[in-house]
């Protein structure tokens, strides 16, 4: 039992760690400095993986919302 809930809290800080860290990705200066620092086919290569991720996260919530009235 205190595997499980070990697990699940480090789940939970691991996605808010990731939650705060896109939260930070999204600002502009942060986005301009990246952009600099990594060249804009990197750039633009890692954030469609990220994107495709977050698409491939999100598609069974998408799924059960589109089944809802």
């Amino acid at each position: 039992m205190k595997k499980a809930i070990r697990k699940l809290l480090f789940l939970v800080c691991f996605g808010a760690f990731a939650w705060l860290l896109a939260k930070l990705a999204q600002r502009d200066e942060v986005q301009e400095k990246l952009f600099e620092i990594l060249g804009e086919d990197t750039y633009l290569a890692i954030l469609d993986k990220v994107r495709l991720g977050g698409d491939l996260l999100m598609w069974p919530v998408d799924f059960v919302r589109a089944l809802l009235p």
